[in-house]
């Protein structure tokens, strides 16, 4: 492409000048009085204007032409229309380098959908693995006979059915994970008393908690009338999540501590336990789907690995904030931040 371009431009040359001799030629035979040099300027002159003005037609034509192929493939509503008389190269230069630019950030964005994708997949498949092969060796073996035996066949039964319970734990918290992310799952707020959220939390997870032999102090540094203003269910959630792990990271029969502050006209609700904690490393990324601090230890106490991610997206959908602080051997401390009811 570049060599035929030099190609064209040496024979337009060749012929430019023969023409420009050939002329000068003709008018020296037509014109003697006129002097040589007269001639030469006049048709040098003539020869430059014509040069600028093919080049400026080129450079123009060209320029229409990206500019066409801009507004046809969608790279910007920006540009002049066709019925501008002219658009500069530093407009074209500028609108290609955001074009670009706009696209360097979706390639990024679709590698990054399609690193999630692989990884979702792949940690779904994970997850459920475990249970259906158990619950398959469970029934393979009460089929080969272990059915006769009714202790056998009993605890056989449990354990399959223990394993059913965490596959539908993992697909309940998927599909409220996927509404979340969707838009779905729908926020709505209410004024709500705060004290009784809290109460009807702990009556939710009371069976949990006499399983594990653990407690729920609940101090209020506010008026237990105080009103938040929340999606009662949503935030009841977050609350029952929260207890829970921190029940199931704790050595049985611990306490588990939630505070209740006004801080900056929010109220902040505090869980703190005293169990294993959290390396420092890992902090950053306990709000992941299905991350896991422990992995071992986290499937024997059971759970999806979704729950602390839900719990941060319904926090953002209520535009609050939820931090976790947490040190090994000590415990573990998550804050979120509701909205304080105001009444007029």
């Amino acid at each position: 492409m570049k060599y035929g371009r030099l190609v064209r431009v040496a024979i337009c040359f060749t012929l430019g000048f023969t023409l420009f001799a050939l002329l000068l030629n003709y008018m020296s035979a037509v014109y003697p009085a006129i002097p040589d040099w007269l001639l030469w300027m006049f048709f040098g002159a003539v020869l430059f204007i014509a040069l600028m003005l093919s080049i400026y037609l080129n450079v123009t034509l060209r320029v229409r032409k990206i500019q066409m192929m801009i507004e046809e493939h969608g790279m910007s509503s920006s540009l002049p229309s066709k019925s501008r008389k002219t658009v500069t190269l530093q407009t074209l230069e500028n609108e290609v380098y955001q074009w670009t630019s706009r696209q360097s950030l979706i390639v990024e964005e679709l590698k990054g959908r399609e690193q999630f994708r692989r990884e979702y997949i792949g940690n779904v498949s994970h997850e459920l693995k475990t249970p259906i092969f158990n619950i398959q060796g469970y029934v393979l073996t009460l089929l080969d006979g272990a059915i006769e035996d009714p202790k056998v066949a009993l605890k056989f039964l449990k354990r399959a059915a223990k394993s059913v319970e965490r596959m539908t734990s993992l697909i309940k918290d998927m599909d409220v994970l996927s509404k979340v992310e969707s838009g779905q799952y729908d926020i709505m707020l209410a004024p709500i008393n705060l004290n009784n959220l809290i109460e009807d939390t702990l009556q939710v997870i009371e069976s949990y908690a006499g399983k594990r032999s653990a407690k729920v102090s609940v101090k209020f540094n506010i008026d237990k009338k105080t009103f938040v203003f929340c999606d009662a269910p949503r935030i009841e959630q977050v609350l029952e999540n929260l207890l829970v792990n921190a029940m199931k990271y704790s050595d049985e029969g611990k306490t588990v501590s939630l505070y209740c502050d006004e801080v900056d006209d929010k109220i902040q609700i505090t869980i703190k336990d005293r169990g294993f904690g959290i390396p420092e490393e890992d902090l950053g990324r306990v709000f992941e789907r299905f991350y896991r601090v422990d992995k071992a230890r986290s499937r024997e106490a059971g759970g999806s690995g979704l729950g602390l991610s839900i719990v941060k997206h319904i926090i953002d959908k209520h535009n609050e904030t939820i931090t976790v602080k947490s040190k090994e051997g000590e415990g573990t401390e998550f804050k979120f931040t509701l909205s304080k009811y105001k009444a007029n």
